[in-house]
C-alpha cells in the first residue's frame, strides 16, 4: 500500500510557517511576486522564487494532492 504524507494549516498554504515544508526565502513576507516587488525587489529569471512559485512548481511543493 502507497502511502501519502501531507500539511495541515490554519493559515495560507503560502504562510512563512507551513512554507518551511516545501520552500526557501530570504524574507518570510516574500510569498508572492508583488511582495519582491513591494520589498524594492524584481523577481529575476534564475534568482530564488517566491513561495507560491515554489509551491507551484518545485518539489516537494509540486508533488502536493
Amino acid at each position: 500500500m502507497k502511502q501519502l504524507e501531507g500539511l495541515v494549516t490554519t493559515t495560507r498554504i503560502t504562510h512563512a510557517s507551513p512554507a518551511g515544508a516545501y520552500a526557501h526565502t530570504g524574507n518570510r513576507d516574500w510569498e508572492s511576486d508583488a511582495d519582491l516587488r513591494t520589498a524594492g525587489c524584481e523577481p529575476a529569471p534564475f534568482a530564488q522564487h517566491d513561495i507560491a512559485h515554489q509551491l507551484i512548481h518545485s518539489d516537494p511543493g509540486n508533488r502536493f494532492k
